[in-house]
């Protein structure tokens, strides 16, 4: 199978609504610590900041497996033309850390809150200290193709274009 030109409609809002709740879920966090410090206290706390911080978590992982069975039954474009090798050996190896953080922090954390596992909490509070850097290494290089390179790697994740010659409609 040929690498479509750009991205579908639904890879774009994928990406763009997974990148949300991570921005959402690593800004309201303090009321998860919270509660898991209670719940660890035998108390099963009732807060609304720690069950929606859950449920968005839930809501990424099933939003990065649909996204991630798009990719294998669609394939995403190729890298830009005349890119040095290692800069897409840095792209490639950016975004399977991001595919693995997106299963990683949801997977520690309900091990955490539903299993009261405190070593997968304890991962999942430190993988947030690597998630970041990640995600700032990613948006960098996507700025520094975009405006130093000139590739258009921002632009295709604005906007699906023709694949083909079809627009890319369904996934």
């Amino acid at each position: 199978m040929s690498a479509p030109s750009g991205y579908s409609r639904l890879q774009i809002v994928l990406h763009w609504t997974i990148a949300a709740l991570i921005v959402v879920q690593l800004t309201i966090n303090s009321d998860m610590q919270q509660a898991f410090a209670q719940r660890l206290a035998d108390a099963m706390p009732v807060n609304f900041g720690a069950i929606f911080h859950a449920t968005v978590g839930i809501l990424v992982l099933l939003l990065a497996t649909l996204r991630v069975g798009i990719r294998v039954l669609r394939g995403a474009p190729e890298p830009p033309r005349g890119n040095h090798p290692l800069l897409n050996l840095l792209s490639h190896a950016t975004h399977v850390l991001l595919y693995g953080f997106l299963y990683l922090m949801p997977i520690t954390g309900a091990l955490a809150w539903f299993g009261g596992i405190e070593i997968a909490a304890v991962l999942h509070e430190l993988g947030r200290f690597v998630l970041i850097p990640i995600i700032f290494l990613h948006v960098g290089g996507a700025i520094v193709e975009e405006l130093v390179l000139g590739n258009r790697v921002v632009g295709r994740m604005l906007s699906s274009s023709p694949s083909n010659g079809k627009r890319p409609d369904h996934l």
